[in-house]
Protein backbone atom coordinates (compact mmCIF):
# COMPACT_ATOMS: atom_id res chain seq x y z
CA UNK A 1 0.00 0.00 0.00
CA UNK A 2 1.28 3.50 -0.79
CA UNK A 3 1.97 5.89 1.82
CA UNK A 4 0.28 8.42 0.39
CA UNK A 5 -3.16 6.77 1.27
CA UNK A 6 -1.46 6.61 4.75
CA UNK A 7 -0.87 10.30 4.66
CA UNK A 8 -3.97 11.24 3.31
CA UNK A 9 -5.89 8.90 5.91
CA UNK A 10 -3.66 10.62 8.61
CA UNK A 11 -5.17 13.83 6.96
CA UNK A 12 -8.86 12.83 6.96
CA UNK A 13 -8.30 11.58 10.69
CA UNK A 14 -6.93 15.45 11.58
CA UNK A 15 -10.53 16.57 9.80
CA UNK A 16 -12.28 14.77 12.47
CA UNK A 17 -10.20 15.15 15.21
CA UNK A 18 -11.26 18.97 15.38
CA UNK A 19 -15.02 17.75 15.47
CA UNK A 20 -14.03 15.29 18.12
CA UNK A 21 -12.09 17.71 20.31
CA UNK A 22 -14.40 20.49 19.92
CA UNK A 23 -17.32 18.78 20.49
CA UNK A 24 -15.47 17.01 23.60
CA UNK A 25 -14.13 20.09 24.53
CA UNK A 26 -17.79 21.68 25.46
CA UNK A 27 -18.34 18.33 26.80
CA UNK A 28 -15.76 18.64 29.35
CA UNK A 29 -16.46 22.79 30.59
CA UNK A 30 -20.45 20.95 31.20
CA UNK A 31 -19.34 17.97 32.82
CA UNK A 32 -16.85 19.42 34.87
CA UNK A 33 -19.31 21.97 35.99
CA UNK A 34 -21.55 19.10 37.20
CA UNK A 35 -24.16 19.21 34.09
CA UNK A 36 -23.97 16.16 32.21
CA UNK A 37 -24.83 16.58 28.51
CA UNK A 38 -25.58 13.99 26.44
CA UNK A 39 -26.95 16.68 24.14
CA UNK A 40 -24.21 17.27 22.26
CA UNK A 41 -25.08 15.62 19.45
CA UNK A 42 -28.47 17.85 18.77
CA UNK A 43 -26.29 20.97 19.77
CA UNK A 44 -23.87 19.84 16.40
CA UNK A 45 -27.02 19.77 14.37
CA UNK A 46 -27.96 23.08 15.65
CA UNK A 47 -24.33 24.34 14.68
CA UNK A 48 -24.29 22.87 11.00
CA UNK A 49 -27.27 24.55 10.26
CA UNK A 50 -26.77 27.99 11.70
CA UNK A 51 -22.90 27.35 10.50
CA UNK A 52 -23.45 26.72 6.93
CA UNK A 53 -25.86 29.85 6.55
CA UNK A 54 -23.68 32.20 8.40
CA UNK A 55 -20.99 30.98 6.29
CA UNK A 56 -22.61 31.69 3.13
CA UNK A 57 -24.70 35.20 4.63
CA UNK A 58 -21.64 37.04 5.47
CA UNK A 59 -19.49 36.20 2.61
CA UNK A 60 -21.91 36.77 -0.28
CA UNK A 61 -25.24 38.40 1.11
CA UNK A 62 -22.65 41.20 2.97
CA UNK A 63 -20.18 41.05 1.32
CA UNK A 64 -17.30 40.51 3.58
CA UNK A 65 -15.80 37.67 1.61
CA UNK A 66 -12.29 36.38 2.74
CA UNK A 67 -11.71 35.40 5.47
CA UNK A 68 -13.74 37.37 7.50
CA UNK A 69 -16.86 35.81 6.14
CA UNK A 70 -16.03 32.34 6.95
CA UNK A 71 -15.17 33.42 10.59
CA UNK A 72 -18.04 34.95 10.92
CA UNK A 73 -20.20 32.02 9.93
CA UNK A 74 -18.16 29.99 12.28
CA UNK A 75 -18.81 32.28 15.33
CA UNK A 76 -22.61 32.53 14.41
CA UNK A 77 -22.70 28.35 13.91
CA UNK A 78 -21.11 28.65 17.89
CA UNK A 79 -23.54 31.50 18.76
CA UNK A 80 -26.52 29.73 17.87
CA UNK A 81 -25.21 26.44 19.78
CA UNK A 82 -24.98 28.51 22.69
CA UNK A 83 -28.17 29.88 22.21
CA UNK A 84 -29.65 26.57 22.31
CA UNK A 85 -28.14 24.69 25.02
CA UNK A 86 -29.56 27.09 27.08
CA UNK A 87 -32.52 25.50 27.21
CA UNK A 88 -30.72 22.57 28.34
CA UNK A 89 -29.15 24.55 31.23
CA UNK A 90 -32.40 26.35 31.91
CA UNK A 91 -33.80 22.84 32.33
CA UNK A 92 -31.09 21.39 34.83
CA UNK A 93 -30.36 23.72 36.67
CA UNK A 94 -32.75 26.28 37.37
CA UNK A 95 -36.15 23.85 36.92
CA UNK A 96 -33.68 20.91 38.36
CA UNK A 97 -34.84 18.80 35.01
CA UNK A 98 -32.66 15.02 35.21
CA UNK A 99 -29.79 15.59 32.94
CA UNK A 100 -30.25 12.37 30.68
CA UNK A 101 -33.63 13.05 29.62
CA UNK A 102 -33.13 17.05 28.78
CA UNK A 103 -29.99 15.53 27.23
CA UNK A 104 -32.66 13.44 25.05
CA UNK A 105 -35.13 16.00 24.43
CA UNK A 106 -32.38 18.22 23.14
CA UNK A 107 -30.63 16.09 20.27
CA UNK A 108 -35.01 15.44 19.19
CA UNK A 109 -35.83 18.73 19.24
CA UNK A 110 -32.69 19.98 17.36
CA UNK A 111 -33.78 17.31 14.31
CA UNK A 112 -37.05 18.99 13.61
CA UNK A 113 -35.52 22.61 14.41
CA UNK A 114 -33.05 22.09 11.79
CA UNK A 115 -35.53 20.77 9.12
CA UNK A 116 -37.30 24.24 10.13
CA UNK A 117 -34.66 26.38 10.10
CA UNK A 118 -33.35 25.20 6.53
CA UNK A 119 -36.60 26.27 5.18
CA UNK A 120 -35.89 29.71 6.44
CA UNK A 121 -32.28 29.97 5.30
CA UNK A 122 -31.93 27.87 2.37
CA UNK A 123 -34.79 29.01 0.31
CA UNK A 124 -37.62 26.47 1.06
CA UNK A 125 -35.13 23.83 1.16
CA UNK A 126 -35.50 21.17 3.75
CA UNK A 127 -32.40 18.31 3.53
CA UNK A 128 -29.61 20.00 2.25
CA UNK A 129 -28.38 23.57 0.97
CA UNK A 130 -26.87 24.25 -2.42
CA UNK A 131 -23.10 22.73 -2.20
CA UNK A 132 -20.18 24.21 -2.51
CA UNK A 133 -20.22 27.00 0.22
CA UNK A 134 -17.36 29.40 0.79
CA UNK A 135 -14.89 27.94 2.68
CA UNK A 136 -11.57 29.38 4.75
CA UNK A 137 -8.49 29.21 2.91
CA UNK A 138 -6.42 26.16 3.16
CA UNK A 139 -2.83 25.98 4.37
CA UNK A 140 0.02 23.49 4.87
CA UNK A 141 2.21 22.97 7.80
CA UNK A 142 5.44 24.38 7.33
CA UNK A 143 8.12 21.47 7.08
CA UNK A 144 5.76 18.52 7.86
CA UNK A 145 3.83 19.42 4.69
CA UNK A 146 8.06 18.52 3.57
CA UNK A 147 8.22 15.00 4.09
CA UNK A 148 8.93 12.89 1.75
CA UNK A 149 7.46 9.19 0.42
CA UNK A 150 4.41 10.98 -0.13
CA UNK A 151 3.66 11.41 3.83
CA UNK A 152 3.31 15.72 3.17
CA UNK A 153 0.33 14.80 1.32
CA UNK A 154 -1.03 14.37 5.58
CA UNK A 155 -0.34 18.10 6.51
CA UNK A 156 -1.25 19.97 3.43
CA UNK A 157 -4.58 21.46 2.52
CA UNK A 158 -5.55 21.81 6.14
CA UNK A 159 -8.09 24.17 7.50
CA UNK A 160 -7.19 26.55 9.62
CA UNK A 161 -9.70 24.96 12.59
CA UNK A 162 -7.39 22.15 12.60
CA UNK A 163 -4.70 23.80 13.87
CA UNK A 164 -7.38 26.13 15.54
CA UNK A 165 -8.85 22.77 17.70
CA UNK A 166 -5.73 21.25 18.32
CA UNK A 167 -3.93 24.35 19.66
CA UNK A 168 -6.94 25.12 21.92
CA UNK A 169 -5.52 22.76 24.55
CA UNK A 170 -3.34 24.99 25.75
CA UNK A 171 -5.58 27.64 26.79
CA UNK A 172 -8.31 25.33 28.03
CA UNK A 173 -6.27 22.99 30.52
CA UNK A 174 -5.00 26.64 31.77
CA UNK A 175 -8.13 28.22 32.45
CA UNK A 176 -9.32 24.57 33.96
CA UNK A 177 -6.15 24.96 36.35
CA UNK A 178 -4.87 27.76 37.12
CA UNK A 179 -7.28 30.43 36.61
CA UNK A 180 -9.66 30.85 39.71
CA UNK A 181 -12.65 30.56 37.14
CA UNK A 182 -11.65 27.49 36.19
CA UNK A 183 -11.36 26.07 39.64
CA UNK A 184 -14.26 27.09 40.53
CA UNK A 185 -15.64 25.68 37.68
CA UNK A 186 -14.57 22.41 38.46
CA UNK A 187 -15.10 22.45 42.50
CA UNK A 188 -18.98 22.92 41.18
CA UNK A 189 -18.80 19.71 39.62
CA UNK A 190 -17.00 17.92 42.55
CA UNK A 191 -18.53 19.29 45.53
CA UNK A 192 -21.30 22.48 45.20
CA UNK A 193 -22.01 22.77 48.54
CA UNK A 194 -18.17 23.33 49.55
CA UNK A 195 -18.51 25.57 46.91
CA UNK A 196 -21.55 27.75 47.99
CA UNK A 197 -19.99 28.36 51.59
CA UNK A 198 -16.84 29.78 50.06
CA UNK A 199 -19.83 32.68 48.80
CA UNK A 200 -19.35 30.99 44.96
CA UNK A 201 -22.77 31.03 42.69
CA UNK A 202 -23.23 27.39 41.82
CA UNK A 203 -25.67 28.10 39.45
CA UNK A 204 -23.83 30.96 37.42
CA UNK A 205 -21.03 28.88 37.02
CA UNK A 206 -22.95 25.78 35.55
CA UNK A 207 -24.99 28.01 33.67
CA UNK A 208 -21.58 29.53 32.06
CA UNK A 209 -20.28 25.69 31.38
CA UNK A 210 -23.51 24.80 29.85
CA UNK A 211 -23.25 27.70 26.88
CA UNK A 212 -19.33 26.69 27.05
CA UNK A 213 -20.31 23.26 25.65
CA UNK A 214 -23.02 24.43 23.19
CA UNK A 215 -20.63 27.05 21.63
CA UNK A 216 -17.78 24.33 21.55
CA UNK A 217 -20.64 21.93 20.06
CA UNK A 218 -22.01 24.37 17.31
CA UNK A 219 -18.65 25.58 16.37
CA UNK A 220 -18.07 21.98 15.86
CA UNK A 221 -20.87 21.41 13.54
CA UNK A 222 -20.36 24.56 11.86
CA UNK A 223 -17.05 23.36 10.81
CA UNK A 224 -18.05 19.72 9.40
CA UNK A 225 -21.27 21.96 7.52
CA UNK A 226 -19.10 24.17 5.72
CA UNK A 227 -15.38 23.65 6.17
CA UNK A 228 -15.05 19.70 5.67
CA UNK A 229 -18.76 19.23 4.00
CA UNK A 230 -19.25 22.44 1.97
CA UNK A 231 -23.16 22.65 2.47
CA UNK A 232 -25.32 21.38 5.12
CA UNK A 233 -27.02 18.24 4.76
CA UNK A 234 -30.04 16.89 6.88
CA UNK A 235 -28.34 13.87 8.86
CA UNK A 236 -24.73 15.07 8.30
CA UNK A 237 -23.77 14.50 11.91
CA UNK A 238 -23.94 10.51 12.14
CA UNK A 239 -23.78 10.23 15.39
CA UNK A 240 -20.22 12.27 15.53
CA UNK A 241 -21.61 14.11 18.85
CA UNK A 242 -22.10 10.87 20.72
CA UNK A 243 -18.59 9.32 19.73
CA UNK A 244 -17.24 12.90 21.04
CA UNK A 245 -18.86 12.19 24.29
CA UNK A 246 -17.19 8.68 24.47
CA UNK A 247 -13.84 10.20 23.65
CA UNK A 248 -14.36 12.68 26.61
CA UNK A 249 -15.49 9.85 29.10
CA UNK A 250 -12.16 7.65 28.20
CA UNK A 251 -9.70 10.74 28.66
CA UNK A 252 -11.44 11.18 32.14
CA UNK A 253 -12.60 14.86 31.90
CA UNK A 254 -8.97 15.45 30.52
CA UNK A 255 -8.40 18.17 27.74
CA UNK A 256 -4.95 16.29 27.09
CA UNK A 257 -5.70 12.88 27.03
CA UNK A 258 -9.12 14.22 25.17
CA UNK A 259 -6.93 14.66 22.48
CA UNK A 260 -5.15 10.98 21.88
CA UNK A 261 -8.79 9.39 21.82
CA UNK A 262 -10.55 12.54 19.59
CA UNK A 263 -7.64 11.63 17.00
CA UNK A 264 -8.01 7.85 17.50
CA UNK A 265 -11.65 7.64 16.62
CA UNK A 266 -10.62 10.31 14.28
CA UNK A 267 -8.40 7.76 12.74
CA UNK A 268 -11.13 4.81 12.63
CA UNK A 269 -12.68 7.04 10.38
CA UNK A 270 -10.33 7.55 7.88
CA UNK A 271 -10.24 3.63 7.30
CA UNK A 272 -13.21 3.31 5.53
CA UNK A 273 -12.59 6.17 3.73
CA UNK A 274 -8.94 5.72 2.08
CA UNK A 275 -7.50 2.52 4.01
CA UNK A 276 -10.22 -0.36 2.66
CA UNK A 277 -7.84 -1.42 0.12
CA UNK A 278 -5.25 -2.58 3.10
CA UNK A 279 -4.01 -5.58 3.12
CA UNK A 280 -5.90 -6.99 6.29
CA UNK A 281 -8.72 -4.74 5.70
CA UNK A 282 -9.45 -5.63 2.21
CA UNK A 283 -10.30 -9.13 3.31
CA UNK A 284 -12.85 -7.95 6.00
CA UNK A 285 -16.64 -7.52 4.83
CA UNK A 286 -17.48 -4.14 3.04
CA UNK A 287 -20.22 -3.81 5.63
CA UNK A 288 -17.88 -4.62 8.32
CA UNK A 289 -15.73 -2.37 7.40
CA UNK A 290 -17.73 0.71 7.29
CA UNK A 291 -18.88 -0.07 10.92
CA UNK A 292 -15.65 0.02 11.90
CA UNK A 293 -15.55 3.96 13.53
CA UNK A 294 -18.59 2.36 15.71
CA UNK A 295 -16.92 -1.11 16.88
CA UNK A 296 -13.96 1.37 17.31
CA UNK A 297 -15.79 3.13 19.99
CA UNK A 298 -17.81 0.37 21.44
CA UNK A 299 -14.80 -1.88 22.09
CA UNK A 300 -12.92 1.75 23.72
CA UNK A 301 -15.78 2.20 26.31
CA UNK A 302 -16.18 -1.67 26.63
CA UNK A 303 -12.63 -1.87 28.06
CA UNK A 304 -12.13 1.33 29.49
CA UNK A 305 -14.94 3.10 30.56
CA UNK A 306 -14.69 1.14 34.94
CA UNK A 307 -11.04 3.30 34.54
CA UNK A 308 -12.52 6.69 34.76
CA UNK A 309 -13.81 8.64 37.50
CA UNK A 310 -16.44 11.85 36.17
CA UNK A 311 -16.80 14.52 38.08
CA UNK A 312 -18.03 13.54 41.90
CA UNK A 313 -21.61 15.88 41.94
CA UNK A 314 -22.17 14.94 37.59
CA UNK A 315 -25.57 15.01 37.38
CA UNK A 316 -27.24 15.31 40.85
CA UNK A 317 -29.34 17.83 41.11
CA UNK A 318 -28.29 20.84 43.22
CA UNK A 319 -30.53 22.25 45.73
CA UNK A 320 -28.58 24.78 47.18
CA UNK A 321 -29.07 28.92 47.06
CA UNK A 322 -26.63 31.00 45.19
CA UNK A 323 -23.70 33.31 46.16
CA UNK A 324 -22.44 35.77 44.56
Amino acid sequence: MPFTDIAVAVQISLTYFTVFYLTGLGGLFSERSGIVNIGLEGLMIIGTVTGAFGVRFFTDTAGLGQPWGPILGLLFGALCGAIFAGVHAVATITFRVDHIVSGVVINLVAIGLARFLSYAFFNGQATQSDPGGPHLARLDIPLLSSLPGGLDRAFQSLSPMVLVAAFMVVPVWYALNRLRWGLRLRSCGENPEATRSLGVSVPLYRYQGVLLSGAFAGLSGAFLAAEVIGNWREGQTLGLGFIALAALILSNWNPIRLMFFAWLFGFSFAIPLRLNDAPVISALPPQFIRMIPFIVTIVAIAGFVGRVRPPAAAGKAYEGGGGT
